[in-house]
């Protein structure tokens, strides 16, 4: 009976376990799981993505990437890089700041974090006084504002985050330099939206929650002017030469204010509702962009028609009379527009759309006709759909490496022809001495099975394979050959009475970009990312 009693604790079997089976984290690759905020730096051109396990990590040219790793397991909320420097602060979710540095340390460079802050109020005070839920840096990357859920906006100095409690501009303080019908008709609560003014810095926007949109003026400590809305409001943005603000509201809809000496705008220039009259979502974040064509380009999030598409996670872009709605597969965590770096510059011409998704990371031309996706070279989700079985082969010949990447090179059509926009810094890593792929195989929703290779860490590409093609690609499924059948099905309703949508579609798993049209309508759609759907009305 002495063989089924378990066996007690032993220290030596514990210490035996520990040197057989201890594993170390060496490196990580590939797409960061489950991130939760998206930062960018023109100057530096340089992408960081922050994770809700507290890393944070960046990306540039390919073979450029630096990780970062909070002392505290919280979710990071906001990224946001210093202007012209190497520095970024990122916000956690337990209300505490953070200070990064990119410092050359031996001829390389590497992420280092160097002050923590955590904003207090008086004895006493609520929670909300002092909970942030805005950050903006200010140009002369020595101070910091910050937005709270009370109204009030806090001012940090940076890098030793020390608060400026005399500077604080709170909520009180607005109110009373408004005018009097102003002060009774609604509340302040949380600051959604804090923006710089693009020309003088001494201007910052102030957006609240209720639809109160205030100038303040930094030196003389007053409102310039103040706009009111009778939506809830969500996010502003300044145009580049501060002549207009556009905000965005709970009830999908976006207005438009010109700023001028007057104190008061009672009515917007331009109230737009793009997927009514029905009731739409919300426009979480919207951005409006002058280009030298003269035509602006808006780009939100949100919006879409609650009863058809409410459940959707769409980017639109509207431009020169073309509306586009790209729908991913993934909960879309924020994006950005790549436009020009120079502040002093007179246009914004942005010619690149940055998505970052749950499961993708997404770049959209929007410098060529039809803003195809351009093809990523790094951050593949290899983990895209079920994995069922994988094998890796080292030392792949040559002739035979050369030969894959041309056979999966000519089904990259669909790809734009730009470079990858975010290529700061330069890789010092060597060449591999080796080429090695990893193979993933998962079944497919018609119960065939596909392959799928990934080349080594130092190249951070894939490309998928099958019988008939090849592909090459980002952690990319095989496409659907040309000459093949594809499925065809009829949409279920229009997003809205205005638009009617009644293109032919197909499902076609992973990464595709084909356009199907009929005779009875010029709609089309399209498959900009993995699964992803575009809805485009002309």
């Amino acid at each position: 009976m002495r063989r089924f009693l378990r066996p007690g604790h032993d220290p030596a079997r514990e210490r035996l376990k520990r040197d057989l089976f201890q594993f170390n984290k060496t490196v990580e690759h590939g797409f960061p799981h489950q991130p939760s905020a998206l930062g960018y730096s023109p100057s530096l051109r340089i992408l960081a993505i922050g994770t809700r396990s507290g890393a944070i990590k960046l990306y540039g040219a390919p073979g450029v990437e630096f990780m970062g790793l909070h002392r505290e397991n919280n979710a990071v909320v906001q990224i946001h890089f210093l202007p012209g420097q190497c520095q970024l602060v990122t916000l956690l979710d337990d209300n505490s700041l953070h200070l990064w540095s990119l410092k050359v340390k031996s001829g390389v460079s590497e992420l280092q974090e160097d002050e923590s802050f955590t904003l207090r109020g008086p004895p006493g005070a609520a929670p909300s006084a002092t909970q942030i839920t805005v950050v903006l840096p200010h140009s002369s990357c020595q101070l910091l504002y910050l937005g709270t859920e009370s109204g009030s906006v806090f001012m940090v100095q940076l890098p030793a985050f020390r608060a400026l409690e005399d500077q604080t501009i709170s909520s009180d303080a607005v109110l009373q330099r408004l005018p009097e019908e102003v002060r009774h008709r609604r509340a302040f609560e949380m600051v959604e939206a804090l923006q710089e003014h693009p020309r003088d810095p001494n201007q910052i926007l102030i957006g609240y929650s209720r639809g109160l949109v205030v100038i303040w003026d930094l030196q003389g400590s007053c409102v310039l002017c103040h706009f009111l809305s009778s939506q809830q409001l969500e996010n502003v943005c300044w145009q580049r030469d501060g002549h207009l603000i556009v905000s965005c509201h709970s009830d999908g809809s976006y207005c438009q204010w010109p700023v001028s000496s007057d104190t008061l705008q009672l009515e917007p220039l331009r109230s737009c509702v793009p997927y009514g009259p029905f009731p739409c979502k919300a426009i979480t974040k919207i951005f409006w962009l002058t280009t030298k064509q003269g035509l602006p380009f808006t780009i939100f999030q949100g919006g879409m028609p609650r009863a058809s598409y409410g459940d959707r996670h769409c980017i639109s872009v509207i431009h020169n009379g073309q509306q586009t709605a790209f729908d991913f597969t993934s909960r879309v965590i924020d994006f950005t527009v790549l436009i020009e770096a120079n502040p002093e510059a007179a246009l914004d011409d942005p010619y690149a759309l940055v998505v970052l998704a749950e499961e993708e990371l997404v770049v959209i031309d929007l410098q060529t006709a039809g803003w195809p996706p351009v093809q990523p070279p790094y951050l593949a989700s290899l983990h895209c759909s079920a994995i069922t079985c994988s094998h890796h082969v080292s030392n792949i010949p040559l002739k035979l490496w050369e030969r894959i990447i041309a056979a999966g090179s000519r089904q990259n059509t669909h790809f734009s022809t730009m470079e990858w926009p975010i290529d700061g810094g330069t890789s010092l890593a060597p060449a591999p001495p080796q080429r090695d792929l990893l193979l993933t195989g998962w079944a497919l929703p018609t119960g065939t099975r596909t392959a799928q290779c990934g080349s080594g860490m130092p190249r951070a590409s894939a490309c998928g394979c099958s019988t008939s093609s090849a592909r090459y690609g980002c952690s990319s499924p095989t496409q659907t050959p040309a000459r093949a059948s594809v499925p065809r099905v009829r949409t279920s309703g229009p997003p809205s009475a205005r638009w009617a949508l009644s293109t032919p579609t197909a499902t076609i798993p992973g990464w595709a970009s084909r356009r199907f049209s009929s005779a009875d309508t010029v709609a089309t759609w399209l498959w900009p990312a993995r699964q992803g759907r575009c809805w485009c009305w002309s």
